[in-house]
């Protein structure tokens, strides 16, 4: 499965949002100047992040983007549906339609199996993300704390 570039760049956002000193609002031209990534992009991103309630955004002069919930509270899942959206994976057009139109019934219960196979995989799948937070990425650094505005002052 693929997915989108986002969902990596949403990752690392939440990261570093839950490595700021003092948990300070970062800009999101900073982040994008961190990650070296299309600001633009990386504001559609915020905002998808922002929507689904894992960031917070400020637009004030002092303003910026901060965690809007503790990191434990935040899995991979989490970013995942925000910048995937939480439809299907699969999406079925009837295609079988065109293609056997002898025993129509029998099909449709063969076919029923393998949409099964795909339910139960991206069920699999999600409960895999959602196993880990982002605290649990962070454990080893929970005491390391990045001024991210002095590093790239420099």
């Amino acid at each position: 499965m693929k997915f989108k570039v986002g969902v990596e760049q949403g990752i690392y956002v939440v990261v570093i949002l839950a490595r700021q000193k003092d948990h300070q609002p970062l800009k999101s031209k900073l982040l994008s100047q961190i990650l070296q990534v299309s600001d633009s992009y990386l504001h559609k991103i915020t905002r998808q992040l922002a929507v689904a309630g894992i960031v917070a955004t400020d637009a004030s002069k002092t303003g910026g983007i901060t965690l809007a919930r503790p990191t434990s509270e935040i899995s991979l899942l989490d970013i995942f549906t925000a910048i995937e959206g939480d439809e299907s994976f699969a999406s079925w057009n009837n295609l079988r339609n065109q293609v056997l139109r002898l025993d129509q019934a029998a099909f449709d219960q063969k076919f029923d199996q393998v949409k099964l196979q795909f339910e139960r995989a991206e069920t699999k799948y999600k409960e895999t993300l959602a196993q880990l937070s982002i605290a649990d990425l962070l454990s080893d650094e929970t005491s390391t704390y990045v001024d991210w505005q002095a590093l790239t002052d420099k």
